[in-house]
């Protein structure tokens, strides 16, 4: 039985703490929690967690674990407060965030290790934004599959959310399923979730694993494609009017958006260069 020790109750109070934060920001629109694991520092943890939950499950688990309750306390305790601040405040919400989802920028651009020599690499950003587009492109299908089907759309709406940027109601649009999700949500229909959440745990281990190769093989490509992606969600959730009198104080907080992501990225960073430290000694 393994000890429990102040360090590892603080690592699990952190861990649960992400998957608040994660969770949290999984109500605002256009905002993935892909995209906040990334600000947090936790995006590749999380993602070679996943990947290797079969080969190291008492390694993994636990904070997989531990991070997915942290989100559903997220949602069930912030999702009031959340959507009633952004419906009472949306023009300057939306700045905020957009700030936040600016400084995440540079967090990958140096992890991307892109160089001048080789800014062709940019090329691969034009791609993850590309991408996106022509996702949204895909007009909506009327839902009318069975069990099979139902985990298709499992898989796809799992690999929507491993992804950064990439919008999961966008996703269930597409599908033609939105309503019938949240329906289904509200009228506690368990076979429909089953079978949904069957698909989506096959979509995350499948993505979560070509996502770790990819970015084991090729880091500057996949970390550009990604920053593509996260740069979408800033045209998601533009606002359409800027009221003028109001301009100066959204300018304000997208620069205290961008900082707070900075300063949030490189503490995660630090913190997880220290676990890595403490797990080898």
């Amino acid at each position: 039985m393994a000890k429990i020790t102040k360090k590892t109750v603080k690592r699990t109070a952190v861990d649960i703490l992400y998957g608040v934060v994660i969770g949290a920001s999984m109500l605002i629109p256009g905002v993935s929690g892909g995209t906040m694991a990334i600000i947090l520092g936790i995006y590749d943890r999380l993602i070679s967690s996943v990947s290797g939950i079969t080969r190291k499950p008492k390694e993994n688990l636990p904070f997989l674990a531990f991070v997915f309750l942290g989100g559903l306390f997220g949602i069930l305790l912030f999702s009031q407060a959340v959507l009633r601040m952004i419906e009472t405040y949306t023009t300057e919400c939306m700045f905020f965030f957009i700030g936040t989802i600016l400084g995440s920028i540079p967090l990958l651009v140096r992890k991307s290790g892109i160089k001048t020599s080789n800014m062709y690499n940019i090329i691969f950003s034009l791609i993850g934004i590309t991408a996106v587009f022509v996702l949204r492109l895909i007009p909506t299908a009327n839902y009318s599959g069975g069990g099979f089907m139902l985990i298709i759309c499992g898989i796809i709406i799992a690999a929507a959310m491993v992804l950064p940027g990439i919008s999961t109601s966008h996703i269930l649009l597409i599908l033609g399923m939105y309503e019938s999700f949240w329906g289904g949500l509200g009228k506690g229909n368990i076979d429909f979730f089953i079978l949904l959440g069957v698909g989506g745990i096959i979509g995350t281990l499948l993505t979560a694993k070509l996502t770790d190769i990819a970015e084991k093989r090729f880091p500057c490509q996949t970390y550009m494609v990604i920053i593509g992606f996260i740069m979408t969600s800033v045209y998601d959730i533009f606002p359409k009017e800027i009221p003028t009198d109001h301009l100066p104080l959204c300018i304000i907080l997208c620069t205290l958006g961008f900082a707070a992501a900075c300063i949030i990225s490189n503490i995660g960073n630090h913190s997880n260069r220290a676990e890595k430290i403490y797990s080898k000694a």
